[in-house]
């Protein structure tokens, strides 16, 4: 039991899927085909050049980020090291002082100041490290990656 309009639309939606049937009998129905293709080869080189351009615009900010964040590192460090030189020797001149006092023995004396000179290295040397890991170029080799289709999964 349909009602008129459910008969109407199956006879118009019929008659629209003949005419379709119609066009693809027809000889030229591969020129249609290779517009259509052609136009989708288009718009794929187009999203293709627009992503390039994002990725290189990209690559650029994280240039000037890692840029500056590296004159940053490289100016904090040097004040940073300056600072700690005065506090240091001072430091070790005072322990010096006291140690030798204390035991009488410069070799004590000489030992412990080597060793905690060579504590505070190790500890300069990780941090140096860790702060150096931070410059890097992560988001642009990511995006290079999916612009060439490039996966490890």
């Amino acid at each position: 039991m349909q009602s008129a309009t459910e008969q109407s639309d199956k006879q118009s939606a019929d008659q629209q899927h003949g005419a379709t049937d119609a066009t693809l009998d027809k000889p030229d129905q591969w020129q249609t085909h290779l517009a259509k293709l052609l136009e989708y080869g288009e718009h794929i080189y187009q999203d293709h050049r627009q992503q390039a351009g994002i990725c290189k615009e990209l690559a650029t900010a994280e240039w000037r980020l890692s840029t500056r964040s590296l004159a940053l590192t490289i100016i904090l460090l040097v004040s940073f090291a300056g600072g700690l030189v005065l506090l240091w020797a001072g430091l070790l001149a005072t322990l010096g002082v006291a140690l030798f006092m204390l035991s009488q023995s410069v070799w004590l004396t000489a030992g412990s100041l080597i060793a905690l000179q060579l504590l505070c290295l190790i500890w300069l040397w990780k941090n140096i490290s860790y702060i150096s890991s931070k410059i890097g170029f992560d988001k642009t080799a990511r995006s290079v990656k999916e612009l060439l289709n490039i996966n490890k999964d």
